[in-house]
This record gives structure tokens, sequence and C-alpha cells, in this order.
């Protein structure tokens, strides 16, 4: 493949004559379909440590207040931005508005009013994936020309990532309004938390959970999911899994081909569907180290940001 273009993508449709072709050898799969409830528990919780962590970090030293964004702080965020992501599939409540409203909770240890934001724009990323004007895990053809083969450039590109994908909802052509009451109201509540935590706890525990968010999404191991979700590395292969040690403490997220087959089902579940139809997940691409896949992104000339697919009748 030429660096100057991308990957021709099956799209969404492929996805669904997968998913049918699963379900006819497996039915027993349809089990797992639907809500947990317990991850609303879990949502609480992994704010409580959040805040509480925050709390307590507004009057150390700032090596430790760094040392905490790096580990647990990134990790408590990209779990909870693992949750708001159920939510949107309504995996926690069956109910829109219970699962919109745990979402606003999870968010309250991310600073930023991301939850309705991803509610808005994560859906047609399965509905239209690859399409490259509503699907915003496309990156936009000049961000992927000014990235190109450059380490220092992919580097700062994943150190920089939250504003980058901000940058690519500009080519979103979504009709729905995108500012709603949810918004107006995930905005408000994140104004008013922000302000509490810095009025309370000062601005180093505000530094903490701002930085233990944008770190989750960016340059650490953890934001290495960006890559592997769906960097192609395989021909005819639009989605990566991630199956280290790891896995189960961020959620489940590494299963990401199973979740794209199953949008359905809760991610305490998916580690079950490869293992009941093994013959589909084969072979799937599969990173065992997020810190490797890190260095290799950075430092290998071949990773670029071409290597994701999109429709032809898009790009």
């Amino acid at each position: 493949m030429a660096l100057g273009a991308f990957r021709v993508s099956a799209g969404a449709q492929a996805e669904r004559s997968r998913r049918r072709r699963i379900l006819l050898a497996h039915p027993e799969i349809r089990q797992l379909f639907g809500p947990a409830r317990s991850s609303a528990i879990l949502v609480v919780l992994l704010v409580a440590a959040h805040l509480t962590l925050a709390a307590a970090l507004s009057a150390v030293s700032l090596w430790i207040v760094a040392a905490a964004v790096v580990c647990p702080g990134a990790l408590l965020a990209a779990n909870l931005t693992a949750m708001i992501h159920e939510a949107q599939h309504g995996l926690i409540f069956r109910g829109p508005k219970a699962n919109r409203a745990i979402a606003l909770v999870a968010n309250l240890g991310l600073v930023t009013p991301s939850a309705m934001a991803f509610f808005h724009y994560h859906g047609w990323h399965h509905a239209a994936m690859g399409d490259y004007e509503m699907d915003v895990g496309i990156p936009t053809q000049a961000e992927a020309r000014w990235v190109g083969d450059s380490a220092w450039r992919k580097a700062l590109w994943l150190a920089a990532f939250p504003v980058f994908q901000g940058l690519r909802t500009a080519k979103f052509r979504g009709r729905e309004p995108f500012w709603t009451g949810w918004m107006i109201a995930n905005t408000a509540i994140q104004i008013a938390a922000g302000i509490g935590v810095l009025d309370f706890w000062g601005p180093r525990a505000l530094a903490y959970l701002a930085l233990s968010y944008a770190l989750s999404i960016g340059f650490h191991p953890l934001g290495t999911r960006v890559i592997q979700e769906h960097f192609v590395v395989a021909e005819g292969q639009e989605t990566g899994n991630y199956v280290g040690w790891a896995s189960l403490l961020e959620c489940n997220f590494g299963h990401h081909a199973e979740h794209h087959d199953f949008p359905r089902i809760a991610w305490s579940r998916l580690p079950r569907v490869s293992r009941m139809a093994p013959e589909f997940y084969r072979d799937t691409p599969v990173f065992r180290s997020r810190i490797a896949l890190m260095v290799s992104f950075i430092l290998d000339r071949r990773w670029h940001l071409y290597r994701h697919a999109v429709r032809a009748s898009s790009s």
C-alpha cells in the first residue's frame, strides 16, 4: 500500500454478515446478550477511588502526583472511559436514560465533559464503520499526511490524541443536533465538578484527574488501544485484539473484535465469545504487549495512520 492512501474497507455490512455467520454456527452466543447491571456498582467504585486518590494527592510533592498519574490514575481513567462506552451501547441498564445518567456519573472522574460527546459520535463508528465522514475513528487526510512515518510526529500524535480526535469531528456529517439537553447537562456538571475539586482539594488534585484521562488515551501503554483496535495489520482484518495479562484490568477492552461482532454483549462476557466460537477468531490480529506495540508504532516506519481501512464510497 502506498503511504498516501488508506486501505479499502469492507465496512459495517461485512460486520453484519460475519455476525450472522457466527450466530448461525453458534446460536448459544445469544445467551450472552444484554446489560450487566453490576457495572453500575463498578462505576461508583471507580469514581470513588479516583476522587479519593485525587483528594489524597492535594498536598503531596509533584513527583508523587506524576507517579500516581501514570499508575493508577491512567488505569482508573481508562476503566471509566470503558464504562461510558458500555453505557453508550446500553450495556449497564436497559433504559437509555438510565445509561446516560450512569455515563454522567462515570464522567465525574474525567474532568472534561466527554460522555455525551461519545454518545453522539460512537454509534456511527459501528453503524458506518470505515466511512470517512461518519466514523471519527478514521484519521483525516491532513492528519495522516502530517504524521506520516516520522517517529517524533507519531509520538506527538499519540501524546496529543485527544486533540486530534477532537479535530476529526469537523468532518462528521451526522444530522443529529450536538447540543442536546443531555450535552448541556454533561457540560454543566463537569464544570461544577472541576470547580469543586479545585476549591476543595486544589490544583494538584485537578491536575491528577486531567492528566490521568489525557494519558489513558495518549502517550501511555493504555493509549495504544487506539492503534490496536483498528490499524490494519493483516489483509482483510480491520479490527485487532489485545490479549495480554492486563486486559481484565481495563474491562476487557482488548477483546475488540468480539465487541464489533457483538456490540450487545457486556464487557464481562466478551471473552466467552471467542471460547464459544474459536474458529472465527483464529485469524484475528492479536497484540500481547501494549508496551511493545507502543515502541513498534513509534520507531517502525511501516506504521503510519494510513493503515486504516476507509470505505471506497467515502474516500
